[in-house]
C-alpha cells in the first residue's frame, strides 16, 4: 500500500490542506492520506487546543474516504519531531510504502530537522509547492507539482481576530465549528 503522511498543527485545518493532500493522493497514486496532527512543533509557537484542533480535523476529513488521522503525536505530548512519528510509522506500516509530504518551506529547511539524515532513509519525501518559492527539488525528494492555494492558518486566525472574512478558505463544517466554538476571537 502506498501511505501518504502529512503531518502539522492544522490550526485551523483549511481548504488549502484539504487541496494539497488531494493532489498528491492523485499526483504519487497514494491509497490513503493519513493527518498527524502536531502536539508541538519544534519550529512554531504552541497550538490552540488538542480537542478543538482534532475535531476540526474530524469533521474535515471525514467526507473523504482515502483520509485517516492519526493522533500519535497528540498522544505523546511534548515537542513533535519527525523522526520518532517515521520511527513510529514504519513499525506500524511495516512493508508499505510511506510519504511523507512537506512544503517547500519544510524541504528549504530541512537540514535543520532531528536526525535528517536518517529520515531519508527511512521514509520517501515529497515536496508540495507554495507560491512564494523557486525551490529546485532535489533527488531523493519528490516533487509533487500541485496546483498551489496559498491559505495559511495565521492568516485565518488574523483574519478572525480582526473579524474580517475568512469562511471562504475553510471547509463548512471547520468553519461551522469555529463559529459555534468563538475560536481565535481574542
Amino acid at each position: 500500500m502506498k501511505i501518504g503522511v502529512f503531518g502539522g498543527t492544522f490550526d485551523p485545518v483549511h481548504t488549502g490542506h484539504m487541496i494539497s493532500a488531494v493532489e498528491a493522493r492523485k499526483t504519487l497514486k497514494l491509497d490513503k492520506v493519513i493527518f498527524i496532527p502536531a502536539f508541538q512543533s519544534p519550529h512554531k509557537g504552541e497550538p490552540g487546543s488538542d480537542t478543538n484542533r482534532l475535531q476540526m480535523l474530524e469533521s474535515a476529513v471525514e467526507s473523504y474516504p482515502f483520509f485517516e488521522i492519526d493522533t500519535f503525536e497528540l498522544k505523546n505530548k511534548g515537542l513533535s519531531y519527525t523522526y520518532d512519528t517515521v520511527k513510529y510509522l514504519t513499525n506500524k506500516y511495516a512493508g508499505d510504502e510511506l510519504y511523507f509530504l512537506i512544503g517547500t518551506d519544510q524541504y528549504d529547511n530541512f537540514e535543520k530537522w532531528y536526525r535528517y539524515q536518517s529520515l531519508l532513509e527511512m521514509i520517501h519525501f515529497a515536496v508540495m509547492r507554495r507560491h512564494d518559492s523557486n525551490a529546485v527539488i532535489l533527488e531523493p525528494f519528490i516533487d509533487v507539482g500541485q496546483p498551489v492555494i496559498e491559505i495559511s492558518s495565521t492568516d485565518i486566525r488574523h483574519r478572525i481576530k480582526k473579524q474580517d472574512e475568512y469562511r471562504h478558505l475553510l471547509p463548512e463544517s471547520v468553519y461551522g465549528y469555529i463559529k459555534e466554538n468563538n475560536l481565535y476571537e481574542t
